[in-house]
């Protein structure tokens, strides 16, 4: 039987890497869908502001042979983040601040902001399900799958949250509401990430070497380091797409924004069964070919430089997309 060799490594960065995401320049920043209909359109309503900060995730990184190879052998690498340390009311005040920056950004840039009235008066827009902030996101069954993104929600202080369309979407009513009152209706999603996460594998068939069986290698690494993730932005509500009619655009962010370095300490908060389970693993190993691992690690946040560093992203993810959609008009 041929003997595999392997390695399943874990890496815990403790502070954020420099450059993370790249240069502006390196990396195009944002990306515009349907960019013509924001031609010509200087009023508009706010839908839906919302600011989602992520309190766990994971990674993992697996190690195996080519897809013709003999060997069977693998290493397979997991690593959990927690976020602690930061209270409701600092999550909430980052919210406060960046919907008030982006509404300045908003008028700054030529735009007129609608009366609110305009939605609240509106009888389709009352049919949309508004939900209260925060909305909060939890693993189920976490002991059994390792557990899922979890997350928080906020809406600025006196705002609500709209409700989703089955399978998360923004509801058709929104939409229609657009088409009804013949002005543009903003929804702004942003999420904040609190750590970046980086995996590296590597497989050595050794055939023509001396070294007998294969060498797996599988590493997973976690940096602090707090950043408005890819996707975040603005939808730009005018109607109801149809064959025939696509009448709503989006600004989105492509690179992350990321302000660098440590807002607190991180912590291996490894549970005693994960760690009997990774050894377990490991002498398995020898005779399946295969070994796995997994690390969990805590965030304890500093809360005031966490909301800092939190701030000073959303206020550079509100500039590159208020930019952006200033200039398409």
């Amino acid at each position: 039987m041929k003997k595999i060799l392997f390695s399943a490594v874990i890496l815990t960065l403790i502070s954020a890497c420099a450059g993370i995401g790249g240069s502006p320049k390196a990396v195009e920043p944002i990306a515009l869908t349907n960019a013509a209909v924001f031609a010509g359109q200087n009023k508009v309503l706010i839908g839906d502001f919302r600011v989602t900060f992520i309190t766990f995730d994971k990674t993992s990184a697996t190690a195996k042979s080519g897809m013709f190879s003999s060997d069977t052998g693998y290493a397979s690498s997991s690593m959990k983040a927690t976020l602690t340390g930061v209270p409701d009311d600092a999550m909430q005040a980052v919210t406060d601040a960046a919907y008030q920056d982006f509404i300045a950004g908003l008028k700054s840039n030529g735009y007129t902001i609608a009366d609110e009235s305009a939605l609240t008066g509106n009888t389709t827009w009352q049919k949309i399900k508004q939900e209260a902030s925060p909305i909060k996101n939890t693993s189920s069954f976490k002991m059994i799958t390792g557990g899922s993104r979890e997350d928080a929600t906020f809406a600025p202080s006196g705002r609500t949250l709209m409700g989703r369309a089955i399978g998360g979407g923004t509801p058709y009513e929104a939409y229609d509401v657009a088409n009804q009152l013949s002005t543009p209706i903003l929804n702004v999603n942003y999420t904040v990430h609190f750590v970046y996460f980086g995996s590296e594998t590597d497989y050595k068939s050794n055939s023509y070497s001396n070294i007998k069986g294969a060498e797996y290698s599988a590493e997973v690494s976690v940096g602090q380091g707090v950043h408005v993730t890819p996707g975040s932005g603005i939808d730009f509500m005018r109607g109801v797409n149809s064959t025939f009619s696509h009448p709503n655009g989006a600004v989105h962010i492509k690179a992350p924004v990321v302000i660098p370095g440590g807002y607190g300490t991180s912590e291996d908060s490894t549970s005693g069964m994960q760690k009997a389970a990774n050894v377990f693993s490991s002498v398995l190993g020898a005779v399946s070919g295969g070994t796995s691992s997994t690390k969990e690690i805590s965030v304890v946040a500093n809360p005031g430089e966490y909301k800092v560093k939190a701030s000073a992203a959303l206020t550079e993810a509100n500039k590159r997309v208020l930019g952006a959609l200033a200039a398409a008009r």
